[in-house]
């Protein structure tokens, strides 16, 4: 169902509608990383616990966007769109009135995770339903645009709230959003189901959020859990349920059964090494987003507004470069593009690694931040239209699926895996210095239990305060080195994963230019 009238003759609502859900979405996903500090003093927490929290949300969109995007199919874009609406704004509503870690990990994580791989899908059908030609790429640059503005302010929006009123204004103002768009859904066109709830592949559906869960769970283990096997075996688990995903979904093809989403789409080359490059990508984006609020925070003493301004020039970098990608792809071709993007976002994050001390200052990461944006920028909306070219008319659900599930499995994992990370940089760090300062004096297990006695302060306090009243020159020296290692050896990760995405954009197969 097409309607070929003009947004001005049809009304803006639509636009207005999926625009508003597209931009709470991507803030949600931003905005809490710079209110770590206030959130472990608030709900008496740790940052690990936090780091779980963030990494949930990601995940439980990653593990339901195709069951969201199916649901469609089943009850109707509009009916799907308005219960993920619902849905996110009872776990906004239990956001803000949190009173514990618990509490925001059911509100935030599972409910609005929930809500939107429901939405997220429905965002883009509607317009494409309600609008064609012309005017569909309007609409759906406007709601892509919003979206980018979104992610892009949400480390301020998260900064300024925290700092002179309170991290639980930032639900509230979402949850005023979904008022509005709940009181506007009305206006919205209705798209009748395509398929009846029993045809639904539930197995699939099982295998596939099973799997992802289980794999991002036992990745999140190994951050807290001293046996590593059975983490491996979590993670292990949930490859082979991932595996018997894709066997059961050839099978459900092959009986020319309605698939939970189409796999044929991996056998072109470009869909696939464009799925697995914004995995990586976002993978990197999420870990070095996260440990910067975490650096300035725990280690700076900085406040939240003030971490929200380190990420003011990575976000200035992302929404130049994002609209210029269109504008230079009309003369570079756009393989190539994300190439460079990848290249300059790989040197920045190199950059990067040398800058961080307990003197750091802001402004000595501006350009390493600002350039890591302009990578990302160029990179970004060109790997999608990579991904969305590869597939049919009649496959772009099915691809948008697969695209927005990567995305996010990839910042879940980003995540998780910084913070182990950052625990091997802490360890090794703290080994190197005290052999340095204290040659052959200590053995591993007395400064394992050193480390354990700094960390259980570290995850209650600063590095400032810790060092706040002992600031003695061997003290200082011994945390400053492990935290510089730590920073290094977390974005030396950060620069490998980059180094991937390049080496695989290197092989996707040029687009003609239009």
């Amino acid at each position: 169902m097409e309607n070929n009238n003009n947004p001005s003759e049809i009304g803006w609502t639509a636009i207005i509608i999926v625009s508003l859900s597209s931009f709470i979405i991507a803030l949600d996903s931003t905005f809490m990383n710079v209110a770590i500090g206030n959130l472990v003093v608030d709900l008496n927490t740790t940052i690990p616990t936090i780091q779980i929290i963030i990494s949930v949300y990601a995940l439980t969109m990653a593990s339901l966007m195709l069951l969201g995007g199916k649901m469609q199919d089943v009850v109707g874009r509009k009916n799907a769109y308005i219960a993920g609406a619902v849905i996110f704004g009872f776990g906004t509503a239990i956001a803000a009135l949190s009173v514990n870690s618990t509490m925001l990990l059911i509100g935030w994580s599972v409910l609005e995770g929930v809500g939107a791989a429901l939405m997220t899908p429905a965002t883009a059908s509607i317009i494409v339903g309600m609008y064609s030609g012309k005017n569909r790429e309007f609409a759906l640059g406007i709601r892509t645009s919003i979206a980018t503005v979104g992610a892009g302010v949400g480390p301020l929006v998260g900064g300024f709230l925290t700092t002179f009123f309170s991290w639980r204004w930032g639900f509230g103002l979402e949850l005023i959003i979904i008022i509005i768009i709940l009181g506007l859904s009305r206006k919205l066109e209705y798209f009748p189901p395509s398929m009846k709830l029993r045809d639904l592949d539930k197995w699939g559906v099982l295998l596939s959020s099973l799997g992802l869960l289980l794999f991002v769970i036992g990745i999140l283990r190994i951050n807290s859990n001293e046996n590593f096997e059975i983490s491996a075996f979590i993670i292990g688990m949930g490859i082979l349920l991932l595996i018997l995903f894709y066997l059961r979904e050839k099978r459900v093809i092959n009986r020319e059964e309605p698939p939970l989403t189409d796999i044929r789409l991996f056998k072109n080359r470009n869909f696939a090494l464009g799925t697995l490059s914004r995995l990586v990508l976002n993978l990197a984006l999420a870990g070095a987003v996260f440990i910067l609020p975490v650096f300035f925070q725990q280690e700076t003493g900085a406040d939240a507004f003030t971490t929200g301004l380190t990420l003011l020039p990575l976000t200035i970098g992302v929404l130049i470069f994002s609209i210029a990608s269109s504008k230079l792809s009309n003369r570079i071709a756009p393989h190539h593009l994300i190439s460079i993007g990848f290249l300059i976002a790989l040197l920045s994050s190199y950059y990067l690694s040398y800058q961080f001390n307990l003197n750091t200052e802001v402004s000595d990461i501006i350009p390493g931040t600002l350039f890591l944006g302009m990578g990302l920028g160029l990179a970004l909306p060109l790997t999608a239209n990579i991904i969305l070219s590869a597939a049919s008319s009649d496959k772009q659900s099915d691809a948008s699926g697969i695209m927005s599930t990567s995305a996010n499995l990839g910042s879940s994992m980003g995540t998780a895996i910084i913070g182990i990370i950052l625990i091997i940089g802490t360890i090794n760090g703290l080994y190197a210095t005290y052999d340095q300062i204290y040659p052959n004096q200590f053995t591993k297990s007395e400064i394992d239990q050193k480390l354990s006695i700094y960390q259980e302060k570290k995850n209650t306090t600063t590095t400032f305060n810790v060092l706040k009243g002992n600031e003695n020159f061997t003290l200082y020296t011994i945390v400053n080195k492990t935290v510089r290692n730590a920073m290094k050896t977390a974005f030396d990760f950060v620069s490998i994963i980059f180094l991937i995405s390049f080496i695989i954009s290197l092989f996707i197969k040029p687009l003609k230019l239009k």
